[in-house]
């Protein structure tokens, strides 16, 4: 992979612990799915370049610099330093656990408390391949409308949606970028 690139984008991936976070970030990155995961300390941090189109619809490099933060609530006092610098983020959920959608709101807001700006956002339902979803497609796409964001389902252990995630985003940061400052 050529070490060249268009953009530099630092990308934070955020939602509670065990929503499959890790996983994604994994399955994009290295193109694998683990099942022995342990438990993000602080944050983990993983870089890897992509293509997408420009608003000019010519290919674009981008190289993203992915945080990925711990979910669990005894690191929420160190979350707000990764966060800082962030060009755009992914807020995951997990489909089978109804408590981590509830808590979407939270996430957003310590986001917001930590940079003081609005960034490009999407809205990640995951593990879409357990039998026992709890969270309907329509709810998630409810949330994500409401806040301005796109919605992708995906399953980091399938790697169904993983790549898309990160390909909207990094397309919605290029385009952003391209039209300058508002």
């Amino acid at each position: 992979m050529s070490s060249s690139y268009d953009y530099l984008f630092k990308v934070v991936v955020l939602g509670e612990g065990a929503v499959g976070k890790t996983a994604i970030v994994t399955r994009f990155s290295h193109g694998f799915f683990r099942t022995d995961y342990k438990t993000t300390i602080g944050s983990q941090f993983a870089v890897k370049n992509i293509d997408v189109l420009g608003a000019d619809q010519v290919n674009q490099v981008v190289k993203l610099q992915i945080w990925d933060v711990a979910g669990q609530s005894r690191f929420q006092i160190l979350r707000p330093m990764y966060y800082r610098g962030s060009n755009g983020g992914l807020l995951v959920y997990d489909v089978s656990r109804r408590r981590t959608f509830m808590l979407l709101q939270e996430w957003l807001d310590e986001l917001h408390r930590a940079i003081q700006k609005e960034i490009p956002l999407v809205l990640v339902a995951n593990k879409t391949d357990l039998p026992d979803r709890v969270v309907e497609p329509s709810e998630g796409r409810e949330f994500a409308d409401a806040h301005n964001m796109p919605y992708i389902e995906s399953s980091a252990k399938t790697g169904e949606g993983v790549v898309d995630i990160f390909e909207r985003l990094g397309t919605t940061l290029v385009r952003k970028r391209q039209s300058g400052p508002r």
